[in-house]
């Protein structure tokens, strides 16, 4: 008994150490941080702004909140193919385990679990072995618990996981959603103003509004030190020394000021039909709907009271189950 549970405290030990030290190797980090590493090639150029590409500027692999901006994944049509035609998949994510992103955001929770299953372990040795150590002269009890409320329990557990991650999923695929609109709605607007007016210089011109409008709605919604130099770059490369420029940067709310020199751009294009631009002005007022979404996403988490309530069930659940699990490997104790 004494070496099985000596061999169970070293393999915990050791899998925690292996979760907290494991760095690979450079090539090992690009080619397990591409979203198809069964097919990646270190010699290539990976797309800019992607994972791969931060991991071969930064030396190693983002995660977490750093990462956040780069796990945006966009699928062509060879990656497609990779993905269909992978025969190693499930060699290769098992390589990449201990690398995972959410793999290494779970170790403090893993590690605590962990923790409370050894030293439920080392306790209950103590008390139920004679060790000639003054633990023998205190009386232990051995921590154990039933199964059954556990497995009662789990049903509802799942319930509270699983609705949580499709909330998740929902709101993803309502931004997903929005965005399809909005692309789609800009285009439109672009499409139309070439319709309204054969002069290159004014399509030109409205297509700028029409791109900042986006941009703006893309800064608002993105992290002040991860966009804002990167925005007033970009604004002021596609229109110089414009008015337009300089009043939408330093208005206090950008996508507005846009919206409104966007609608202006609008009603000023020689349109002989009237009724054609009232009904391309819909557009318009889809994009600003788009954007209520993307604002009511990015302000209305998963309701607190529910996450928290989840947190503190699964946190009991899981720092308990060491102590039920214990009888369950009580023949392994006994080798």
């Amino acid at each position: 008994m004494k070496n099985s549970i000596l061999l169970s405290l070293v393999t915990a030990v050791l899998l925690m150490l292996r979760c907290y030290s494991f760095i690979p190797s450079l090539d090992q980090q690009w080619k397990l941080s591409s979203p198809l590493p069964m097919t990646t090639n270190p010699s290539e150029t990976p797309r800019e702004g992607s994972l791969a590409d931060a991991t071969k500027k930064l030396g190693s692999v983002p995660y977490g909140e750093t990462s956040r901006k780069y796990r945006r994944t966009v699928f062509r049509h060879k990656d497609w193919v990779a993905h269909r035609s992978s025969s190693s998949r499930i060699l290769d994510n098992l390589q990449s385990i201990f690398f995972s992103g959410v793999f290494r955001q779970l170790r403090p929770q893993v590690s605590a679990v962990t923790s409370v299953a050894a030293a439920v372990l080392v306790w209950n040795y103590l008390a139920t072995t004679s060790t000639g150590l003054p633990t023998d002269q205190l009386g232990l009890k051995v921590l154990t618990l039933p199964n059954l409320p556990f497995t009662l329990s789990s049903p509802a557990l799942g319930l509270l996981l699983v609705f949580r991650t499709n909330a998740a999923y929902f709101r993803w695929m309502s931004g997903r959603d929005a965005w399809s609109r909005m692309i789609v709605h800009s285009k439109n607007l672009v499409r139309m103003t070439s319709v309204f007016s054969t002069d290159d210089e004014t399509l030109e011109d409205f297509s700028k509004v029409v791109w900042l409008y986006c941009r703006s709605v893309m800064n608002k919604l993105s992290s002040p030190d991860e966009d804002e130099s990167v925005y007033r770059k970009e604004v002021q490369t596609v229109f110089g020394d414009s008015s337009i420029a300089s009043s939408v940067i330093s208005s206090p709310n950008r996508v507005m000021s846009a919206w409104k020199v966007m609608s202006i751009k609008l009603h000023s294009l020689p349109a002989s039909d009237s009724k054609a631009l009232i009904e391309t002005d819909k557009s318009i007022i889809i994009l600003g709907e788009c954007t209520s979404i993307f604002e009511r996403i990015y302000s209305s988490p998963v309701p607190l009271v529910y996450t928290r309530h989840t947190a503190r069930y699964l946190s009991v659940w899981s720092l308990l189950l060491p102590c039920a699990l214990y009888s369950s490997f009580s023949l392994l104790w006994s080798w």
